[in-house]
């Protein structure tokens, strides 16, 4: 189940945002950013929703606040995203530091929070990962 579900997330996150440069790659009105991210929030609730109602799930405050405010973060990130392609940024930078800034950002709060344990080598990943970023932004 959870192969599933990361693919879900994988199809949805990277479509969202491949959409984000669409908007301006074809000269659209930056007004339409709010409605493209809220169809395609809406589209991420129903998607998580559904499937926990038809299973008779039941959340408590403390769930749907959490889930509030990390769909709070999570539109602002894309809304950032946005901002910067509509500014003239190219793509082959803006998507590396998201996207490799998230990998940084979950690899050392993993560390830090939650004890997680990193081989040598994926600390290299990550490492080179930002490397890769920085040398994206110079060119």
């Amino acid at each position: 189940m959870w192969l599933l579900l990361m693919l879900v997330i994988l199809l949805t996150n990277g479509m969202s945002s491949f959409g984000l440069k669409v908007l301006p790659a074809w000269g659209l009105p930056s007004s339409l950013k709010y409605p493209y991210l809220t169809l395609w929030y809406a589209a991420g609730l129903v998607c998580i929703a559904l499937p926990l109602l038809l299973r008779g799930w039941k959340s408590g405050w403390k769930e749907v606040g959490w889930g509030a405010l990390l769909a709070g973060l999570s539109m602002g990130g894309q809304l950032a995203m946005a901002n910067a392609l509509q500014s003239g940024l190219p793509g082959n930078v803006v998507f590396p530091v998201t996207i490799g800034g998230s990998i940084l950002i979950v690899a050392v709060a993993g560390r830090l929070f939650f004890a997680e344990k990193l081989h040598p080598l994926s600390w290299t990943g990550v490492f080179l990962g930002g490397l890769s970023v920085v040398l994206l932004s110079v060119s």
